[in-house]
Formats: C-alpha cells, structure tokens, sequence
C-alpha cells in the first residue's frame, strides 16, 4: 500500500477499499475498517486457496 486507501493485495487476493463505507470489502460482502485486520484476512484466504491447490495437486 503506498496511500492508505488503496486496495489490499495478497497473491490472487484482491479486498477492494470502499470510500462509500470507508473501509474493505471482503467476501460475504463484510468490511472491515482495520487495515492490518484486512491483511491478515487476505493472506488467510490466500494461504487456504493455497493448500487447496496443492492438495488438488498432490492427489492428480
């Protein structure tokens, strides 16, 4: 993040800054106004996503 609005990008995990509700939107449409909560969600998500692919891998 170079300003504090921008959106919070984790691997292919993108949480798009809302100005209209001031803070991210994640999946099932929540936000959060806490940018180091927004992270830590991000790279959660991403790192599930994750091992989901390397299960999937690993059992082809």
């Amino acid at each position: 993040m170079k300003h504090p609005h921008d959106n919070i990008r984790v691997g292919t995990i993108t949480f798009v800054y809302s100005v209209t509700k001031r803070g991210w939107v994640f999946p099932g449409l929540s936000v959060t106004r806490n940018p180091l909560k927004a992270q830590r969600l991000a790279e959660e998500i991403n790192n599930k996503r994750g091992a989901v692919c390397t299960k999937h891998l690993l059992l082809s």
